[in-house]
């Protein structure tokens, strides 16, 4: 997550620039892994059956409908990373993760053990309290020089001062 949130902070795209990218490159490669799992027999199988009509108004509705919430997501999923440390993007996405099992637990009977659902609950409240020592630092800016200059942008220094310690 580390290592994305950088790319995401230096390749100058903005987030549609981001989302739409990540999508072409997806669409690009996805071919190949059709081939290689053999994907595209079970299309050419289901289009054959399906008596040579190759548009139904249900199907396309849910497809698009599909593609429209997975550009959001991959919108709202880049739009995060650029807000928000890794640490909270990964905090997020484990928070995410604990509702989806939690729904799955309420609704089906083929889930998680008790043992993998404590493990998941002890990896989140892990998660959530590194989150909590990293943002106890605060970022402060020096004061301007004794000629009551304004600092130029580039040569702005800050100080990293953790809460209870003294200036140095």
């Amino acid at each position: 997550m580390v290592y994305i949130k950088h790319i995401v902070s230096s390749i100058g795209l903005n987030t549609w620039g981001l989302v739409l990218y990540n999508n072409l490159l997806s669409l690009l490669i996805s071919p190949v892994f059709w081939v290689l799992t053999g994907e595209y027999r079970e299309v050419f199988a289901a289009v054959g059956s399906n008596g040579g009509d190759w548009f139904r108004i249900d199907a396309f509705s849910a497809v698009a409908l599909s593609c429209v919430f997975g550009v959001l997501i991959s919108f709202f999923g880049f739009a995060a990373r650029k807000a928000i440390s890794a640490t909270a993007f990964t905090v997020t996405g484990v928070v995410n993760k604990f509702l989806t099992v939690v729904i799955n637990v309420m609704i089906w009977d083929k889930h998680a053990t008790p043992f993998g659902l404590l493990c998941l609950l002890f990896t989140l409240c892990g998660g959530v309290l590194y989150q909590q020592s990293v943002t106890n630092a605060r970022v402060e800016p020096v004061a301007k020089p004794k000629d009551n200059r304004e600092p130029d942008a580039e040569n702005l220094l800050l100080i990293e001062r953790k809460e209870g310690n003294a200036d140095k």
